[in-house]
């Protein structure tokens, strides 16, 4: 190595190679790490527009669906279909119908409308002046027909009469005694497909078999899509639109997709819209992530080209010092003045970091007073059970201090001594009420975890709404296990289990034997917390909603559909996850998974860090 050295040294000329290629290696990974950094940046200012993109598209189709969604409701009330219904031979009226349904139809800006005998037959219709009305057609052999007429309303994703556009159906069915007909509504996609075309969007929007129904780009329209799958798994037999997934980012991925442009690769993000069955595909460009990530490599090549210069030309005038020493002043004067900037951009920096670090603490805070918020409105939710619990104690110690005064005139020492025994017993009871009830309101402090029993928590929840409990005639079962211990704050959880257990309360409250079980069991690693009752269920429509904030199934004043979703809060901090089920034999089931506290663990990761 010092003979290699010494010939580098020697040789001016391999001095001057071994130079270029370290300057050449240097610059050729600036640029790679500087594109890299670039591209990164531009990806996810790219995703956060994106994510905002889609949640605006769904809003918009919902809307749309939402604006008409109530017509068929509106058209089964109105006395001239029930009497067109009535008098299905009665041509003039039929007539008069169809025009009212016309003129609903354009104030409403609708697709269509139209009133279907109880045969499957069209009566009525806003097109009736269109040479391809729909009065007279049959419609009994399509599904929504007899899912309407069964459960009394129905919707339906179908192709137009003709022009072969996707268009949302919705039905109402009609009854007096029995079943008179059917309103129904078509609800058209076009004005927002002819926006997003507008703006130059690429979105798809697929039914549940995966086949395009609305497209910014018509040509895409009735063409199946199928999952993004990476190049090296591509089936032999591509589908009508492949995406070929080249990178994965969370719930977004790039991919190429040769049907919207050859070679060309896009941003993709997928939305399910549960509610209806269909999911939102959006493309986004990436040519400006393409421009940052060039933008990037020119950067950095020509800042590390800079700082070679900069290191070779200090190294020249070094040398030179002695020969020039007003250039040595200029270059100790630039030299500074980039030092100055760094400290600078140094100084902007670590600004950046605190502004950060304290947005996270007020995050933090305002999290913690939402927690707290949420204990003061379930102990304001249970005054009234709490003050019957102390009132009771009140009312008997008055009574034995009047019997206390006759026993000391009659002189019944033992029986003034028995007597303020129960009375201290009462007092008892009052402060073990009050100093729970202080310690639950008590504001968390969350950077102080503590290993507790989970019974604890339990027995302090129960014991909180034990007067709610009791005044319900509700019966309450518990199994827990016993050395079922996690790490945390045990008033948080504290007050998970009184939220989850007043909804259990609730869910009952009609019940003929109300009855809620609280269930404790412990794995190797995870502590099962479940609260089940036998109430009528959550609706299948809302139980992957129930923990969303202002979701509740509670009638207007009865709640604000908070407690769940603070509950998700409390259980998401404590590392854990809810979820709720329906039970087969009835009720529903409320279940929080924590990870178990072990003391042996606990032991074993001290020694590891002594």
């Amino acid at each position: 190595m010092r003979k290699i050295v010494t010939l580098i040294r020697r040789s001016p000329r391999l001095k001057l190679a071994v130079v270029l290629a370290a300057s050449s290696t240097f610059v050729g990974g600036s640029i790679f790490l500087s594109q890299q950094f670039w591209r990164e940046n531009g990806l996810r200012a790219l995703e956060a527009v994106n994510e905002q993109r889609v949640q605006l598209v769904v809003n918009a189709i919902k809307a749309e669906i939402n604006r008409q969604d109530h017509l068929p409701i509106v058209l089964a009330l109105d006395s001239d279909v029930r009497r067109a219904l009535a008098h299905p031979d009665d041509r003039a009226q039929l007539d008069h119908l169809s025009r009212k349904l016309q003129r609903l139809s354009s104030e409403a800006d609708t697709g269509g409308l139209f009133v279907i005998g109880p045969d499957g037959t069209v009566l009525a219709s806003s097109d009736w002046n269109s040479p391809d009305s729909r009065i007279g057609r049959n419609y009994a052999a399509l599904p929504f027909f007899a899912s309407v007429m069964a459960s009394g309303r129905s919707r339906y994703l179908g192709p137009g009469s003709t022009s072969g556009r996707a268009h949302y159906y919705i039905a109402e069915a009609i009854r007096d005694a029995g079943v008179l007909g059917v309103a129904v509504v078509r609800i058209g996609f076009d004005l927002l497909e002819a926006a997003w075309q507008r703006a130059g969007e690429r979105i798809l929007v697929t039914d549940a078999n995966g086949v395009v129904f609305l497209a910014s780009d018509p040509a895409l329209k009735g063409r199946h899509v199928a999952p993004p799958q990476s190049p090296s798994t591509q089936p032999g037999g591509a589908p009508p639109v492949a995406l070929t997934l080249l990178e994965q980012r969370g719930d977004n991925a790039i991919v190429q997709v040769k049907e919207i442009a050859e070679n060309a690769t896009y941003l993709y993000r997928s939305v399910p819209m549960r509610e209806y069955g269909w999911s939102l595909h959006r493309f986004a460009d990436l040519s400006a992530v393409r421009a940052d990530q060039r933008d990037g490599a020119i950067i950095g090549g020509a800042m590390s080209a800079l700082l070679i210069s900069l290191v070779l030309y200090i190294l020249q005038r070094h040398r030179a010092y002695r020969v020039v020493r007003d250039a040595g002043a200029r270059l100790q004067s630039e030299v500074e003045a980039r030092t100055r900037e760094l400290r600078e951009a140094n100084a902007s920096l670590q600004a950046k970091i605190d502004e950060h670090r304290q947005t996270e603490a007020q995050l933090r805070a305002t999290q913690n007073e939402l927690v707290q918020a949420g204990k003061l409105a379930a102990l304001g939710q249970m005054s009234a059970a709490i003050a019957h619990e102390i009132n009771q104690p009140l009312g008997a110690i008055r009574t034995f201090i009047a019997s206390t005064k006759k026993f000391i005139e009659a002189g019944e020492i033992k029986r003034v001594i028995h007597n303020l025994d129960l009375i201290a017993e009462l007092t008892e009871r009052m402060a073990s009420i009050t100093g729970h009830l202080k310690t639950f309101a008590r504001k968390s402090e969350p950077n102080r975890p503590e290993p507790f029993p989970v019974e604890r928590a339990v027995a302090g929840a129960l014991f909180l709404i034990e007067g709610q409990l009791k005044s319900a005639r509700v019966k309450v079962q518990k199994d827990i296990q016993a050395d079922a211990w996690v790490m945390g704050y045990p008033v948080q959880l504290e007050q998970v289990l009184v939220n989850l257990v007043r909804n259990a309360l609730d869910a009952v409250a009609h019940v003929k034997n109300p009855q809620i079980l609280v269930r404790v069991r412990a794995s190797r690693d995870t502590v099962s917390i479940s609260v089940s009752d036998n109430g009528t269920g959550i609706p299948p429509d809302l139980i992957e909603r129930i923990f969303d904030p202002f979701m509740t199934t509670k009638p207007v004043g009865k709640g604000l559909g908070l407690g769940l979703s603070i509950s998700y809060g409390i259980v998401q901090d404590l590392h854990g996850r809810i979820y709720a089920a329906n039970r087969p034999e009835g009720g529903a089931e409320l279940t929080i998974e924590l990870p178990r506290f072990l003391q042996e663990t606990a032991v074993l990761a001290r020694a590891t860090h002594a």
